[in-house]
């Protein structure tokens, strides 16, 4: 063996140098679907409400459907039906008209821990107003405290 062989033998680099593409696409696949779950047309969160907690909770969970009839009160009285805020006076159309397209007849009631009884009360009639009796309300359970 030439002797300029052997050295060059021994200064090849035993790593090979390039560029791993599969972290790249990745965090591509992951940026895009972050990007088209922000851009997508139809919002379909419920309107957010700090729900009072209860030690005893009875499981609802036809509430988590997503053709279940809710009615959402906010901290500042506000009031929606579903997805979509609407005024009180209009609640017993939109129930009715929702029954006649097929939902079940049990509306679920979100009310913000803060918002005032009286706001809730009125949307509780109103409901009764549209000839549903099944009124459940949402809460969430207390956690134990520690000894």
């Amino acid at each position: 063996m030439n002797p300029q062989t052997r050295i060059a033998n021994k200064r090849r680099s035993r790593f090979l140098n390039g560029i791993d593409f599969s972290a790249f696409l990745a965090i591509q696949i992951a940026i895009l679907t972050m990007f088209l779950a922000e851009v997508s047309p139809v919002d379909r969160r419920r309107p957010a409400a700090d729900l009072p907690t209860v030690d005893h909770l009875s499981s609802m969970p036809d509430a988590l459907r997503e053709d279940a009839l809710s009615v959402t009160v906010t901290r500042d009285g506000t009031v929606y039906f579903r997805t979509q805020q609407i005024m009180l006076k209009d609640l017993p159309n939109q129930i009715r008209q929702a029954l006649k397209e097929g939902a079940r007849p049990t509306v679920f009631v979100q009310a913000d821990s803060r918002a005032k009884y009286g706001d809730v009360a009125a949307v509780i009639d109103h409901v009764r107003q549209a000839g549903v009796e099944n009124v459940g309300i949402i809460a969430s359970q207390r956690r134990p405290t520690s000894p």
